[in-house]
Formats: structure tokens, C-alpha cells, sequence
């Protein structure tokens, strides 16, 4: 790899993280915001406070249920995106090296760099991608006093 490919994945891997970063905080104030009947641990108050719980805890019967939500409200905003950001994020997820040898063995990877590839058909791995990095992340580690009493922390621990 040469340094022009270098520097062009270093900026495409800092761009991405700055993006999944505000997507992921959007989506948590979304959560936050959005009263839920589902919830099933006295005390705990929006959609954030339950997906943490069960992050740290275990995952609930309803998992399935609330990682769709997620998902739903992540795809608007990755399709507000412009491709070149869609390309970005995308350049960093799991499957990457499998779907460009396969874009390159159907011919469609001539030379990317004079045209930009159309990852709109990727946004499933995307979100899954966003959603595991980063918003699942900080579930398993988000504390506030309503999280700290449903998992039973005491102050100072």
C-alpha cells in the first residue's frame, strides 16, 4: 500500500468515526426522548435506559423488538448521507475485504478512484455496523442513578 492509499483510508477512517459518532448521539437523544410501554424494570424511564439495562445485564425476550428500533431510526440517517461519507463508514466494516473482492471479481472495481461506488446497497451493514461500534458500545458502559438502582450499584461503585 502506497501513501496516497494510506493518508485516502486514514481520512476515510477519521471521517467515519466523526459521522458514527453523531449518528450515534442522535440516536441516543432519540431514545432518551421516547417513552416506552415495554420497559420492564420499575424505575427506568425511556427506550436508552432499557436497551442499557439489558446491555449490561441480559437481553430480553423483546431484544429483537428494540434492536429494530434502533436500526429504524439509524437508516434515515444514513441516507441523508452523501455517498462519499456512505463510503467512508462502509470502508470500515467487517465484511469490506469479501464485498470489494467481489465487487472487483464482477468487474465493477476498475479504478475507484475517478468514480465513487454506490454503497446505498450496503446500509443493512452499515447500520449493523454502527449499531454494534458505537451505540451498543456505550450502552454497556452508560451509567446514570436510574441504571445504577435497576443493576444494583450502590454509590462508590
Amino acid at each position: 500500500m502506497d501513501i496516497e492509499e494510506k493518508t485516502a483510508l486514514n481520512i476515510a477512517r477519521d471521517l467515519s468515526d466523526d459521522l458514527c459518532k453523531k449518528i450515534t448521539s442522535k440516536t441516543i437523544r432519540w431514545m432518551q426522548g421516547f417513552d416506552t410501554q415495554l420497559l420492564e424494570i420499575d424505575g427506568l424511564k425511556n427506550l436508552w435506559d432499557d436497551i442499557c439495562y439489558q446491555m449490561q445485564r441480559e437481553e430480553s425476550f423483546y431484544w429483537s423488538h428494540y434492536d429494530d428500533m434502533v436500526v429504524s431510526n439509524i437508516v434515515p440517517l444514513l441516507e441523508e448521507l452523501e455517498e462519499y461519507k456512505l463510503t467512508a463508514i462502509w470502508l470500515q466494516t467487517n465484511d469490506i475485504d469479501y464485498q470489494l473482492s467481489e465487487l472487483e471479481s464482477d468487474g465493477l472495481l476498475v479504478d475507484i478512484r475517478y468514480k465513487t461506488l454506490n454503497t446505498s446497497c450496503y446500509i443493512d451493514d452499515i447500520t449493523k455496523y454502527i449499531t454494534r461500534e458505537y451505540i451498543y458500545q456505550q450502552a454497556e458502559s452508560w451509567r446514570n442513578d436510574r441504571l445504577r438502582q435497576a443493576l444494583g450499584y450502590f454509590p462508590g461503585d
